[in-house]
């Protein structure tokens, strides 16, 4: 998965330092970043080339490398020709590890970027010196950084798994049922009321299997297995869902990349005797 990064280590320890000549500074314009034209650690921006820009961010450390954001886009770049790309293309040039940092850097970009003014009285927030947090001076209003908590559920029949697509989304793929955990609710309540919703199933002998952080979303996805109870037959949430099937596992379909906690979860279904 995409946080496996082993054997490179995320330190996200909150610390208030200034960058120094090595420090790599990611600089976001929403969903676009700067980049120099080249891959690999080679693309990365360092504090050193950095001129006109005075107002950064510490976010965390991996291995030797800290890395920043700043919100003030430099007007040049010692000696470097540099370029605005989408997030994404982060996929196809860096080595996983520094896509885990640049994901994980969105996180926290965009939480500064939304709370900028406070949520009850629209003063100003400012960073507090002792945690990752921001602070309203003027009624004391305190914002942590958003997780969203998401549940990820492998419906198991027998042999068979349960993979569906997406309605009205991009994304094409076959995947698994998957939703946000709702206020009051368990991470296996939200499982079971997902899988009802979407295909009208009851699940049982619900099983986890893992988590994964995702900070393109700011979410926290917890994967579990079950099993059906009762029949197989889908009524389909048409509004939420273009598509549900059961796959042998045989018959699976291995559409996406192994940075994901759903390719873990169906690969580790057809390749073990899950179910059985």
């Amino acid at each position: 998965m995409l946080q496996d990064i082993f054997p490179h280590i995320f330190d996200n320890t909150f610390l208030m330092v200034d960058p120094k000549n090595k420090d790599i500074v990611i600089i976001f314009q929403e969903e676009h970043i700067l980049l120099h034209k080249q891959t690999g650690e080679k693309a990365l921006i360092k504090f050193e080339e950095l001129d006109d820009t005075d107002d950064f961010i510490y976010l965390f450390k991996i291995d030797n490398f800290n890395f920043f954001i700043t919100f003030q886009v430099p007007l040049t770049i010692k000696g470097y020709d540099v370029e605005w790309y989408m997030l994404d293309i982060i996929y196809s040039i860096f080595p996983e590890w520094l896509q885990y940092a640049y994901i994980t850097a969105s996180h926290l970009y965009n939480w500064y970027r939304m709370n900028k003014y406070c949520s009850c009285c629209s003063s100003l927030m400012m960073r507090k010196m002792e945690e990752r947090a921001l602070i309203c001076n003027h009624c004391n209003n305190i914002v942590y950084p958003i997780i969203s908590p998401v549940v990820i559920v492998g419906v198991i029949n027998k042999d068979s798994l349960l993979m569906t697509k997406y309605a009205d989304n991009s994304f094409k793929k076959y995947g698994l049922i998957a939703g946000y955990v709702e206020f009051g609710e368990t991470f296996e309540a939200a499982a079971c009321r997902e899988v009802k919703e979407e295909v009208g199933l009851e699940i049982t002998n619900l099983k986890y299997f893992g988590s994964q952080p995702w900070g393109a979303s700011h979410i926290l996805i917890a994967g579990f297995f079950a099993e059906i109870k009762g029949n197989s037959n889908i009524t389909l949430d048409e509004k939420e869902l273009s598509e549900a099937r059961w796959f042998r596992k045989s018959e699976i379909p291995h559409e996406l990349s192994d940075t994901s906690i759903t390719y873990e979860m169906i690969d580790y279904f057809s390749n073990n005797k899950v179910g059985e």
